[in-house]
């Protein structure tokens, strides 16, 4: 077993097309397969103890060995692997260390074809990377499985892919594939998975895969052609309308499905029992039921791993000017609260028309957590729940900016973090800053990329959505 994964690792660089494979001296890779070896080797992380680098046969898994290797640098070079219980024969000394840190670190930082795109015009937060995980044309909502697919919905306000599909990313022995699950959707947006199945929001209705992770699995190989996976609808017949009619799906802690239904405009006073909210059901599509109101476009929600309490992104309305109103972070702790829309906006601004006999300083309306960026589009979100990131991130949340459609000087187009402390009042108060820019020539104002979706991959990892260029990023952390 341990000559297999000592095989691995001395292949995988090649595999990858490492800079390994250009020939550092061999004496040093040599000690550093051997530091790992005796470090970290199969008898820790074998088919039994995650993560795992091992199959059930006992094989080496070299996706495995690549996809850890950013979460195996980080706990190298804090010193947390191998970890103290260990053996006195399985610790290093601070020179082995350095040894390991050199050699993990090239299988995190080489990636041959990033797809022609320019990554090199990011600005990262220091000392992270990223690199491009797989590309699906028209990539918006992600779903990660715990071993790793990632289903990936299309559609929404660029509509990318005309074709109307889901696609599945699938690790395989040879490297990640890419194939679609389902076509010819109606804007099939949002993507939500409970347990094996797979749930797809479309424009009016929501539908089910079941066992898709089965079917993905089965079919990865296969040439299908535009075959698709039988679905079954759970719930039909949502409002028809124009403008924000893409929805966003989500299981929340109470194994409940939500989704958000849009204003069906840009300002106006619609239904509000109908339109501008957000609602939740069963897995079957009974008890549909709205739980908040007052919310115009929310394209993105997740939960607080320690509250349970869900937080979610809401587009701020156009018109107003290049900036007002600020998008909003959000966070929602009792069913039925109203977040002002159409009446009023981010957490004082008064709607010129709808607002003037409102009080929007008045509890009656939920305010925002926290005021982002005005028109930025700020889609979807995540809680980082990782252990490859410096602990300052842990808990922070990382939103997706899709980018300005209609302002004279274009916002957005990154994807930004919101951290937590707490203030000399002892109140707890979120610091928005972006993450990664770069996606925008402010200069020119012109953009390459639009981000869309993030979500925690199996590594601690996050992985990123881009729908104009198809790609799907993995951002990694490897130190300075």
């Amino acid at each position: 077993m341990k000559k297999n994964l000592f095989h691995a690792l001395a292949l995988s660089s090649v595999v990858t097309g490492s800079a390994w494979a250009q020939g550092p001296a061999e004496e040093l890779k040599a000690e550093a397969r051997t530091i790992f070896l005796n470090s970290c080797a199969a008898s820790c992380h074998n088919s039994f103890v995650s993560p795992k680098l091992t199959d059930a046969t006992g094989e080496v898994d070299w996706n495995a060995v690549k996809t850890h290797a950013a979460r195996i640098l980080v706990r190298v070079q804090d010193g947390t692997m191998p970890p103290t219980r260990a053996p006195a024969s399985q610790q290093i000394s601070a020179a082995q260390r350095a040894t390991l840190v050199q050699y993990v670190k090239t299988l995190t930082t080489n990636t041959p074809d990033n797809g022609g795109l320019p990554l090199s015009n990011l600005k990262l937060a220091s000392g992270f990377n990223m690199e491009v995980f797989a590309k699906a044309q028209g990539a918006r909502s992600l779903a990660v499985t715990p071993d790793g697919i990632v289903f990936v919905g299309t559609g929404g306000f660029s509509n990318v892919d005309p074709s109307g599909r889901v696609h599945a990313i699938v690790p395989t022995s040879t490297g990640r594939k890419v194939i679609a699950l389902a076509w010819n959707l109606d804007n099939p947006n949002g993507v939500a998975l409970k347990g094996n199945d797979l749930y797809v929001a479309e424009l009016t209705r929501v539908i089910k895969f079941k066992d898709a992770v089965g079917w993905v699995k089965a079919n990865v190989n296969k040439n299908l052609g535009k075959t698709s996976a039988p679905f079954t609808a759970i719930y039909s017949g949502l409002p028809e309308q124009p403008t924000h009619g893409w929805k966003y799906l989500g299981f929340g802690p109470d194994g409940k499905l939500y989704m958000n239904i849009g204003a069906p405009c840009n300002i106006c006073l619609p239904d509000r029992d109908a339109y501008a909210n957000i609602v939740r059901m069963n897995d079957d599509g009974s008890n549909f039921e709205v739980v908040a109101r007052g919310v115009r476009n929310t394209v993105g929600f997740t939960w607080d791993p320690t509250t349970q309490d869900m937080w979610f992104t809401d587009n701020g309305r156009d018109q107003l000017g290049d900036n007002f109103p600020p998008d909003e972070l959000n966070r929602l702790t009792a069913d039925g609260q109203d977040f002002g829309y159409p009446f009023c906006h981010a957490k004082t601004i008064s709607d010129p028309t709808y607002g003037k006999n409102q009080d929007c300083n008045s509890s009656a309306f939920t305010k925002p957590e926290v005021e982002l960026g005005a028109h930025v589009a700020s889609l979807g979100l995540t809680f980082y729940q990782g252990d490859a990131f410096p602990a300052s991130y842990q808990n922070a949340i990382f939103i997706a900016e899709h980018g300005s459609w209609n302002s004279t000087r274009k916002n957005g187009y990154r994807l930004s973090v919101v951290q937590f402390s707490q203030n000399a009042s002892g109140q707890t108060v979120g610091t928005y800053k972006p993450f990664i820019s770069g996606w925008l020539n402010d200069a020119t104002q012109t953009n390459w990329g639009r981000p869309v979706d993030v979500k925690n991959y199996i590594d601690g990892s996050l992985l990123l959505s881009d729908d104009q260029t198809g790609a799907i990023y993995r951002i990694y952390y490897q130190g300075n």
